[in-house]
């Protein structure tokens, strides 16, 4: 098995269970609070090792207290981490509402993560270079994860793109040719598109669009519906397994990396998007970020391949 690497984001999120919206100008009362380790970086590093990978977290951090905790939270997680210190600026951090039906609105404060630059990457070269898959996101500076991106392809990586939060304005071709995989969910393609998927067979055709701006594949994911795709000469549907969702917060870094850990360890793309799929819908039954990643283990009492 190649090393999983993840280069993005890390943050302390602050939860709030709520039994009902409010409107605006309204207060409501919480049901429970939470905080937690956060960030979709960390999520995803956190996700691929629970579930068996050797993955590294290269991500940016302040000197605050909050920095401490993203430390010693990602250390009890087992996670190899990388973390690079910025001076007079806070960690970042996410206030998360999840709603009685386990939707969720996020508001992030970037912090550290906007500070990482292309230039911090260089200490990390052998890492990135060694790397079976590389995992990003939008939660840094673009340039930075070009740069990661790079510096990963050199080297033979797969580098996976996970356009979130939804790139305004769009990324060009340009951009999009930088990585290999492409895995946004149905907002995030429709802003790429200009048409949001609304079905697996809409996914589908979303997906073999996206190809066609210069990348390997494409894996677009429709929450309850399940997950559509196209890689290389091969396409498909998956639909999702049933569940009842609590709180879907992290569900898509869940995905994104239990599909880097089963492409580690060689399994081809449609059987590392179903490994996939089971871990992120597995995820939706549990509350918080890092802490309701599933393990190896339990995902092998949820999931088992040759039954599907």
């Amino acid at each position: 098995m190649k090393p999983v690497t993840v280069v993005g984001s890390i943050n302390i999120d602050l939860f709030s269970y709520l039994d009902r919206w409010p409107k605006i100008g309204e207060t409501v009362m919480v049901r429970e609070t939470a905080n937690t380790l956060g960030g979709k970086g960390a999520n995803q590093a956190v996700a691929a090792t629970k579930l068996g990978a050797n993955a590294t977290m290269i991500g940016a951090v302040g000197t605050d207290g909050f920095g401490r905790v993203a430390a010693d939270q990602l250390a009890a997680f087992n996670v190899t981490a990388d973390l690079i210190e910025k001076r007079d600026c806070a960690t970042g951090m996410a206030f998360i509402d999840v709603g009685p039906d386990g939707d969720n609105i996020i508001r992030l404060a970037s912090g550290a993560n906007a500070q990482m630059q292309p230039e911090d990457l260089g200490p990390h070269l052998n890492q990135l270079s060694k790397s079976g898959v590389v995992l990003l996101q939008n939660e840094i500076s673009l340039e930075t994860s070009l740069k990661a991106a790079e510096l990963a392809r050199a080297g033979g990586a797969l580098v996976i793109m996970d356009p979130a939060p939804a790139p305004h304005p769009a990324w060009t071709r340009e951009v999009l040719s930088a990585f290999d995989v492409l895995t946004p969910n149905a907002s995030e393609a429709g802003a790429i598109l200009g048409k949001t998927p609304e079905t697996l067979d809409e996914g589908r055709d979303g997906a073999r669009h996206l190809r066609t701006f210069g990348l390997r594949g494409a894996i677009i994911t429709l929450g309850e519906m399940g997950v559509a795709w196209s890689f290389e000469d091969q396409d498909g549907v998956e639909p999702a397994p049933k569940v009842t969702a609590i709180d879907t917060v992290a569900a898509g870094d869940c995905f994104n990396g239990a599909l880097a850990t089963a492409l580690s360890r060689g399994e081809p793309m449609q059987s590392a998007i179903r490994f996939a799929m089971h871990a992120a819908a597995l995820a939706t039954t549990r509350k918080g970020a890092s802490a309701s990643l599933p393990t190896a283990a339990e995902l092998e009492q949820f999931y088992t391949p040759d039954l599907v």
